[in-house]
């Protein structure tokens, strides 16, 4: 994204906004080795404990490996790099708990490094890898072989941005670091890996408090390539999480008080939350995950779209139908639409999001799944408010892999198309960069599935273009859903058995059978 962002009012919770803990022993450029430490022994026996030798640890060879990666005009580009060990070596650790800042303009976290810059050099333990260069599902992936010892590794990579989507911004609208109380990310690390991940707009989501992440990102120097909008999480004991945005920090609004809340109506909760802030986009978060879901605690009723315990409340205005990478699975996919398409199908016009709902820096990743919004070619006049008018029209989509295209009658996402004669030719044309998988398109009719096809593997940017004629009865709304076989690990997941397959689906385009001028 080239242009800057108008946000509104928000505040940076103390002391978190531009920390980044240098806690790993990968700030060197050469060969070296962890501190030491100490060790004792002692027991509970009222007598002093003998003292045992200090002993060093065996040190960790470590080598040296720089990296520079440029786009197919040659200029630098912000990048992710993620080292896999091979041939009997472990996958590295270049960093512990909380991410280091060992190279010019990047972070590394776990077995990954986030860079701005797209050059720097760190210190990776000797051994065999393959490391995997990447900038987000619009761009080609690298991956190479190396073998880290004495000699200096230089990686010197070419990616290229395949998949163009002028008009459209990518936006996470699930985000949490270190001033959420489940999360220990710096605020400045988020930027890193945002930016590394190619998203355009990171909308803050802490628990119970707006954070501002616009003094980060202009201290990094990254306001060309990443926009932010202020929300935060309201996150309940008893009915739920629902994601607010935009959201201006006021003192005197006491859910913003960064504590768990209980014993709220969602009635009342949700009212407050338009009186509040009547521009917000109210979002219900992972609506099915446990006592953390609304559905689940307000006995949401697919059958008749209505919830069955008393003060539940409809008045919002998305759904989070996938969140993130640890219910990433089609399985949760498909009853989270179960639940989308009883509401539509009832004349609710709820807006389907996908986020990566991310907290950590190993299990949850930016931009995975994003939604992308259509917002016009000029982003110049864009604020949050703008972005949540778009969604709540449903000019939108999420994706954890491929870019879609979709269309009836010049009518997209969101808008209403007559139908002649009974019949609508669906165009529908999806791109993804040769990394990700595209296996099958799936057309829903009032959340029925209509048509199918399958797509040929290949690795070329344009996948599936074709026009699928729907024979209608009445009123509809349709729907496209795309899926790849291939998961996206080790690009994006793997650790601790997860499986994220790429997957995108579309908001409604609402078909006028009777020509009434309106859907329903």
């Amino acid at each position: 994204m080239s242009s800057r962002w108008q946000r509104g009012s928000a505040y940076v919770v103390p002391g978190l906004a531009v920390v980044l803990a240098t806690v790993a022993s990968v700030h060197g450029c050469g060969r070296g080795s962890p501190g030491a430490g100490r060790t004792e022994a002692g027991g509970d026996s009222g007598t002093p404990a003998p003292q045992l030798p200090l002993r060093e640890p065996e040190p960790s060879p470590m080598g040296n490996v720089s990296f520079d990666v440029r786009d197919a005009g040659g200029v630098n580009t912000p990048c992710k790099l993620t080292f896999i060990g091979r041939d009997g070596t472990r996958d590295p650790q270049l960093s512990r708990e909380l991410p280091s800042l060992p190279i010019d303009g990047g972070i590394a976290a776990n077995q990954r490094v986030f860079s701005l810059t797209g050059h720097g050099s760190l210190s990776v333990p000797d051994g065999h890898y393959e490391v995997y260069v990447s900038h987000g599902p619009e761009w080609t992936l690298h991956v190479e072989p190396i073998e880290v010892g004495p000699a200096p590794v230089s990686l010197a990579v070419k990616l290229e941005h395949v998949v163009r989507t002028d008009g459209w911004f990518s936006a996470d609208l699930h985000v949490h670091a270190a001033p959420s109380w489940d999360s220990n990310v710096p605020v400045g690390a988020r930027v890193h890996e945002f930016v590394a991940e190619g998203v355009d707009v990171l909308v803050a989501t802490d628990h119970n408090v707006v954070t501002d992440y616009r003094p980060e990102i202009a201290r990094s120097s990254a306001g060309r390539s990443l926009g932010t909008v202020a929300g935060t999480e309201i996150s309940t004991v008893d009915s739920g999480h629902f994601g607010a945005f935009p959201v201006a920090d006021d003192k005197g609004w006491w859910f913003l008080r960064g504590v768990r809340m209980k014993g709220l109506t969602p009635v009342g909760l949700l009212a407050a939350v338009r009186r509040h802030a009547p521009g917000a986009l109210l979002t219900v978060n992972h609506p099915r995950l446990g006592k953390m879901g609304y559905f689940n605690t307000g006995g949401f009723d697919p059958g008749s779209a209505r919830f069955t315990v008393p003060k539940a409340s409809l008045q919002f205005d998305a759904l989070e139908v996938m969140n993130g990478a640890k219910a990433g699975d089609l399985e949760r996919v498909d009853k989270v639409c179960v639940d989308w398409f009883s509401l539509l199908r009832n004349g609710h016009r709820v807006t389907a999001v996908g986020n990566s709902d991310t907290h950590d820096l190993a299990r949850s990743f930016a931009g995975y799944p994003r939604n992308y919004v259509q917002l016009g070619d000029s982003g110049a006049d864009v604020d949050g408010e703008r972005l949540a008018a778009a969604l709540r029209e449903g000019r939108s989509y999420f994706t954890s892999g491929p870019v879609l295209d979709v269309d009836i009658d010049g009518k997209t996402f969101g808008e209403t198309v007559r139908a002649k004669d009974g019949v609508v030719k669906l165009a529908v044309r999806v791109r993804a960069a040769p990394w990700i998988s595209v296996s099958r398109v799936r057309v829903f009719v009032n959340g029925l599935l209509q048509a199918e096809r399958n797509v040929a593997v290949s690795r070329e940017p344009e996948r599936f273009s074709e026009h699928i004629e729907l024979e209608l009865t009445e009123d509809a709304f349709v729907v496209v859903r795309v899926e790849g076989d291939q998961p996206l690990p080790p690009v994006v997941g793997g650790l601790h058995g997860q499986r994220l397959n790429p997957i995108a689906m579309t908001n409604p385009i609402y078909v006028d059978f009777d020509g009434d001028g309106r859907y329903r």
